[in-house]
């Protein structure tokens, strides 16, 4: 995979729009904020649901929906990681070591931390 020289913050748009694609088409959820950070080999990206399905604010009220809801959250995602893996590669011209995702069901916050093999090739230009 050829390396390209991005700045961060063209790495991060393009990471952002990536997740949400990704969110939208395969998980179904619309989300009203999201945020891609980017720190060496490690992108954060935070996201807040606009609409909260019915069923799950009900299962959020005991600890036990929320870690159901947290299991269901990351084997959803690893199910398809594979396409969200091709699909930020392809974005950042950098290869996907790990994906790692949380949920925090209360709030409706998904954070997915993206594990690079390499640091980022970051332009000077901001």
């Amino acid at each position: 995979m050829s390396e390209m020289t991005l700045n961060r913050a063209e790495i991060e748009y393009a990471v952002t729009l990536a997740v949400l694609n990704f969110q939208t088409e395969f998980m179904k959820s619309s989300y009203s904020h999201v945020q891609a950070n980017v720190f060496d080999d490690l992108i954060y990206i935070t996201s807040t649901r606009s609409v909260s399905i019915p069923a799950e604010k009900e299962l959020a009220r005991s600890p036990e929906g929320q870690e159901l809801l947290r299991r269901f959250h990351r084997a959803m995602l690893d199910s398809c990681q594979h396409v969200l893996q091709a699909r930020i590669e392809k974005a950042i011209g950098v290869k996907v070591q790990n994906i790692l995702t949380d949920l925090d069901p209360k709030a409706g916050l998904s954070t997915v931390v993206i594990k690079l093999f390499a640091p980022m090739n970051l332009s000077s230009t901001h």
